[in-house]
């Protein structure tokens, strides 16, 4: 196939979206990942991996599976200390105060307060609606029941799922449909009031209408929060992000904005990947 025909088969970034924004260098940045690698035991699934997030904008990370896009984004609340015998090296720096998420001198509760993480599936608590979204409040020590409603309808309005739970609040999460528990998640999320929200394919088990919900949502949250998402979708990717990142095999092949990444490439392997020459 040749590039140009290849080109015109690549996902369209709408000029009157707001993808089309202005440069790189005029947006501040959020976080910035400096030489970062990581390694399960004596596997490394990181190398050397340098990029800016920009603040209240959506960030997609890009590749074919195992290239090291979940390792990277988990990254950002230490969902790998977890587990034993996982190791980091070189720094995330989370702004303005330029803490360094992955020191081992930071707590990991700085950043797993600042910065909220929904799954590939969607993964409600066995309790009620107003209990998935006041957990994490609780977990801060919030109490009063005035302070827990207010914060529990806001984080649902914000996820765009008040107006289907208002009146059910204290049935099960269970009862709601995949791509309301999904929505539910994110209000969960957003309730003890992130800066940061990561997506870890956040459609990949939901049906084309949940989809669309979930990516409108993205783009309203936007406004508010400084976004990171996985995907493999790359028409998603095109559709909700400012900034692309393209990993493979552990590195990052190249970032850049999200319109520049899918119509003009610098490096041939990201173009061979979004024309679906391999992945």
């Amino acid at each position: 196939m040749k590039a140009d025909a290849a080109l015109a088969t690549t996902p369209a970034v709408r000029r009157d979206s707001p993808h089309a924004e202005p440069a790189a260098a005029t947006r501040p940045v959020k976080a910035r990942v400096e030489r970062l690698s990581f390694w399960y035991g004596s596997k490394q699934a990181l190398f050397d991996i340098t990029m800016p997030i920009h603040e209240r904008c959506v960030t997609a990370l890009i590749g074919p599976s195992g290239c090291g896009k979940s390792t990277f984004l988990r990254c950002f609340n230490r969902m790998h200390d977890l587990y034993p015998n996982n190791r980091y090296a070189g720094h995330i720096w989370l702004e303005p105060e330029g803490i360094d998420i992955i020191s081992p001198k930071t707590d990991p509760m700085v950043p797993r307060l600042r910065i909220g993480m929904v799954f590939q599936k969607p993964n409600p608590f066995p309790k009620s609606i107003y209990e998935n979204v006041a957990a994490g409040l609780r977990i801060r020590g919030v109490r009063n029941r005035a302070i827990l409603d207010e914060q529990v309808e806001k984080s649902l309005r914000r996820a765009a799922l008040w107006d289907e739970v208002k009146d059910r609040l204290h049935a099960s999460a269970f009862d709601l449909s995949g791509g309301q528990q999904q929505r539910l998640c994110i209000a969960r999320a957003l309730a003890p009031e992130p800066e940061v929200l990561l997506l870890d394919e956040p459609t990949s088990a939901l049906d084309p209408i949940a989809t669309a919900h979930i990516e409108e949502l993205v783009d309203e949250l936007r406004e508010s929060y400084t976004i990171v998402i996985v995907t493999h979708n790359m028409q998603q990717a095109a559709r909700v992000s400012q900034f692309t990142g393209f990993f493979h095999l552990g590195k990052l092949i190249e970032f850049g904005e999200t319109e520049q990444i899918f119509t003009t490439p610098r490096e041939s392997m990201t173009q061979d990947y979004i024309t679906g020459r391999f992945g």
